[in-house]
């Protein structure tokens, strides 16, 4: 078969996608900034770990879930680039209230708010690549917008922890909120809305389906059935890592606050961006030898390793195993993320596209990063003693293989599915 020309990009296709990842990196360190705050966080108000938990994870996973669905409905029907611009305005607003906060009830309203707002970012984002880059770009593209967790996530515990040292807990987050105000505006300024990919097919666009075509159109797909359910496992360990990481060094390895955010942000920043870079080629790699029904076989290695290395980091004996398997931890569980979502944005009808990355973010939101930190917290206050964080860790690192067990059963469907035949075929 011979080799066809690339297909061409969308004008400002690249700019477009330096500012998505921009605003999904303000997402993170809006999300993640609570993390490196949980010391003093927990000395001031006296709370639990599984209060702590609960703050971290399903205040915020609550409302992203009760209010994904509906922004997924409206991503598939408004002006996307409008949208973003005001949820990023409003959840800046709420992270910095967060610092207002003078009890742990205001404290958990406010992350519920940031939590509301953030739902429709990342689903607006994808939808948004997944017209200006063709599928074999695509998983590529994905791989740079999900660089902006890791940086993000980075910015939070290094900056976070700098700051909570020298100026208070609070003035963390009303630094943490300001730069989104900037985005939004620029948003508004320059970002163009993009053509729907089925606009440009046929010529106008296409009515949206309803929620019920929608989940009648996954639930007949294997293939992303899998990935769904595959992806919102994978979440519980990846959440249950970073979150407590600072936590852990200072309490297993008697690291200062700012040591610990150091080395925890330093570890997600540089190779938790490694890994997203990496991971999204690797998915165009496997999609160009094998097609594109071969592509949940990139997300199942990656969770495979990332147990192990998880599994090491919890229960590593010495500082050095410790930092290393956190290193290969953050390389292979961010670089499952851009093939994995790939599979969904591919599978799917381009006006579902919202409805279902809103779902699978919702699930990620109240089953990976509510419960995730949750069941960490839970398990640690139950096992008792300095080193209970150990445990903790430890037990959501069985959500990682799991999930792998979901991709292989993605593949093995994709493998017999006349859909993704056809995608490889084109």
């Amino acid at each position: 078969m011979n080799a066809s020309p690339p297909p061409a990009l969308v004008k400002g296709a690249w700019y477009t996608l330096v500012i998505l990842t921009l605003v999904y990196v303000s997402n993170s360190i809006d999300r993640t900034a609570m993390s490196i705050l949980i010391e003093p966080v927990k000395a001031e108000f006296k709370l639990s770990d599984g209060q702590l938990g609960l703050l971290t994870g399903l205040a915020f996973g609550l409302t992203y879930a009760l209010t994904g669905l509906p922004m997924g409905w409206l991503i598939d029907r408004v002006n996307r680039t409008k949208l973003l611009a005001i949820v990023v305005a409003v959840w800046s607003l709420c992270t910095a209230m967060c610092g207002l906060a003078q009890n742990y009830t205001a404290l958990v309203l406010a992350r519920l708010a940031v939590g509301a707002s953030e739902s429709a970012a990342a689903p607006t984002a994808m939808s948004m690549i997944a017209d200006l880059f063709p599928k074999s770009r695509r998983s590529t593209a994905m791989g740079v917008f999900w660089t902006s967790t890791a940086f993000g996530t980075a910015i939070s515990l290094v900056l976070g922890g700098v700051i909570a040292a020298h100026y208070g807990w609070r003035a963390a987050f009303f630094v943490a909120g300001a730069p989104g105000l900037i985005l939004a505006i620029l948003i508004i300024l320059t970002v163009r809305e993009p053509r729907r990919e089925r606009d440009l097919a046929q010529g106008g666009a296409g009515p949206a389906p309803s929620f019920l075509q929608t989940l009648r159109f996954v639930s007949a797909n294997p293939a992303v059935f899998h990935a769904f359910v595959g992806i919102g496992l994978a979440s519980l360990a990846m959440s249950g890592v970073p979150v407590w990481a600072a936590s852990f060094l200072v309490r297993t390895q008697g690291f200062t606050l700012p040591q610990a955010g150091l080395m925890a942000g330093l570890g997600v920043g540089l190779f938790g961006a490694l890994g997203s870079l990496v991971g999204g080629p690797v998915g165009d790699a496997v999609v160009r030898r094998w097609g594109v029904q071969a592509l949940p076989a990139a997300p199942m290695v990656a969770c495979a390793l990332a147990c192990a290395s998880g599994l090491v980091f919890a229960l590593g004996s010495s500082l050095t195993v410790v930092a290393v398997a956190f290193i290969v931890f953050e390389i292979v569980s961010r670089g499952f993320t851009a093939p994995a979502y790939a599979i969904l944005v591919t599978g799917v009808e381009p006006r579902m596209r919202g409805v279902v990355v809103s779902a699978v973010q919702a699930v990620t939101n109240l089953v990976g990063y509510g419960v995730g930190p949750l069941v960490v917290g839970v398990v640690s206050d139950r096992v008792g003693g300095p080193h209970s964080l150990k445990i903790g860790i430890a037990a959501v690192m069985g959500f990682s293989l799991w999930s792998g067990v979901h991709f292989l059963a993605a593949w093995l469907a994709a493998r017999r599915s006349q859909r993704f035949a056809v995608e490889a075929a084109a």
